[in-house]
Formats: structure tokens, C-alpha cells, sequence
């Protein structure tokens, strides 16, 4: 999670970084059932919501949503595909959080609404090709080893 914070720090666009968890969340949700992947996102939300000093629950919903998403859709064939499926993703989880923050958090500006999704988007869809080969070794390795690969 620090590591994920201090890398986002260090390359930011727009003055906005990646949300490099909805990444890990979105592959680990990839051929999982539904039920799982909603599991490890709340998981992973909890633990950023922890550190963060947001409404807590926030990020596990948000991410926890995302994850039951991605495992609905299954695992998609080829690279666009599966780069859309980040992009939508981290689409969703932002706007859930960003939504959640306009409507919990105490007077927060709705206006940068609309740039962070954009811009995270971007930056999650343009980093995820080159992510999703060491998340699929690391993330579900005992799946490569029951399949073979």
C-alpha cells in the first residue's frame, strides 16, 4: 500500500497519479467468482481506508463493488479487452469513491470530479499492459500451476 502511495506520488499526470490497488483489485477479480473477488476488494479497500483519513468504508465498497463487476464479466480474450476491463474498473471505483466522498465527507469540492476519472482512467489503462503480466504471476500464480502455463 506505501509503496503503491509513494509510486503514485512520484508519477503524477495532471497532478493526479494512478490508483495502482484498483489495479490489483481488478486482476485478482479476473476468472475469480464473484463472491471472492468482492471479498478481496473490501479487504483491500479496508486497508486503504485505514490509511487514509477519508469516511471509513469508502474505499471497501468502492472497491469491493468493483471487484464483484469484474468477476461478473469474466475473463476476457485478448489484450484490448482486458484493458478495457481495467479501464472500466477503475472507472467504477472512482466514481463510487468520488461520489461517496461528494456525498460523506465533510464539504468536499464535487468539481475535480470529473478530471480525477478521467485522468486516472487514462493513467490505469495506459500502466495496466505493462502491470498485468507481473499481477498474473504474483496475484494467482496457483492457478498458472493447476492450468500448466
Amino acid at each position: 500500500m506505501l509503496l503503491s502511495n509513494e509510486l503514485a506520488l512520484s508519477l503524477p499526470m495532471f497532478g493526479i497519479g494512478p490508483d495502482l490497488l484498483v489495479v490489483v483489485v481488478v486482476a485478482f477479480s479476473l476468472g475469480e467468482r464473484p463472491r471472492s473477488a468482492a471479498m478481496a476488494g473490501f479487504a483491500a479497500g479496508m486497508a486503504r481506508d485505514l490509511l487514509l483519513t477519508t469516511p471509513a468504508g469508502l474505499s471497501a465498497f468502492a472497491y469491493a463493488v468493483t471487484g464483484y463487476g469484474v468477476a461478473l464479466v469474466g475473463v476476457p480474450r485478448g489484450v484490448g479487452p482486458v484493458v478495457g476491463l481495467f479501464a472500466g474498473g477503475t472507472f467504477a471505483a472512482q466514481l463510487i469513491y468520488g461520489l461517496g466522498s461528494v456525498f460523506l465527507g465533510p464539504q468536499v469540492d464535487p468539481s475535480p470530479l470529473p478530471r480525477m476519472l478521467l485522468v486516472t482512467t487514462a493513467y490505469n489503462a495506459l500502466i495496466s499492459p505493462l502491470l498485468i503480466p507481473l499481477l498474473s504471476r504474483v496475484v494467482r500464480p496457483e492457478a498458472r500451476a493447476q492450468t500448466g502455463e
